[in-house]
């Protein structure tokens, strides 16, 4: 029988995607790797959510957080540099303890990290903004 794409959609969010950013933060190089994954989305997953096909345009649009009028369903190959690159900056200085084998946080500069996350948070607004000049600008870029 079909699948509710409601249900479809709320599973995959909720849980699904949660896995590749898991691997995407921790292993560094990997973004061509997630190439067929991006293809099942665009040509298997999102019509079926969507009840039709997908145009470059709306692959863009649907990347988008729900708060800029997505579906937050991100690009998996174009987020796995940023996600990793995001996460051996916030969690560098706890690393090094560890490397270091120090039993307390004495070390650990929690200014270094708030304003490293504070960066990424940027980096990913700004990445957003890209993205939706883009997608308004349109194909023709104008």
């Amino acid at each position: 029988g079909r699948v509710d794409p409601q249900a479809a959609y709320a599973a995959f969010t909720g849980a699904l995607c949660h896995g590749w950013t898991f691997v995407q933060r921790t292993v560094p190089g990997i973004s061509e790797l997630f190439g067929p994954l991006e293809c099942a989305l665009r040509h298997g997953f999102l019509p079926a959510v969507v009840g039709g096909g997908v145009s470059d345009v709306e692959r863009g649009l649907f990347a988008l957080p729900v708060g800029l009028g997505g579906l937050g369903i991100s690009g998996p190959v174009e987020g796995s540099d940023f996600e990793f690159r995001a996460s051996v900056g916030v969690t560098g200085s706890l690393g090094r303890l560890m490397l270091d084998r120090q039993s307390t946080l004495d070390g650990c500069r929690t200014g270094t990290v708030a304003e490293v996350t504070r960066d990424c948070l940027r980096d990913g607004e700004v990445g957003l903004l890209r993205r939706v000049t883009e997608i308004v600008a349109g194909p023709s870029g104008g």
